[in-house]
């Protein structure tokens, strides 16, 4: 099965205490990702960066809260198109996952 990248994730980050929960809209153009993330917290953050190589995705976005803060990401797709990965803060690294919302 070929991976799709083009999808609208239902996206869940592990924090301590719970998950902080996110609508992430990518896009694909040959090995350049764009997109967007969406939370009811942080708002809307644009996909910086981003590329995919056939098999790990990359991608940056930018926050202000609770400071000033890039955050980095790398993930996989598994054999049922369901995405895994972490992402990178400050000194921090959390576990994510990503599944693709019916349409």
């Amino acid at each position: 099965m070929s991976k799709v990248i083009d999808h609208v994730w239902d996206f869940a980050v592990s924090i301590p205490g719970g998950k902080q929960k996110s609508i992430v809209t990518l896009k694909s153009d040959g090995e350049t990702l764009t997109g967007t993330m969406n939370s009811e917290e942080y708002g809307v953050q644009d996909i910086e960066d981003g590329s995919f190589d056939g098999e790990t995705l990359k991608w940056k976005s930018k926050t202000t809260k609770p400071m000033k803060l890039t955050l980095k990401y790398t993930a996989t797709l598994d054999e049922a198109n369901n995405m895994t990965g972490f992402v990178k803060v400050a000194m921090a690294k959390m576990k994510f996952s990503g599944t693709p919302m019916s349409a």
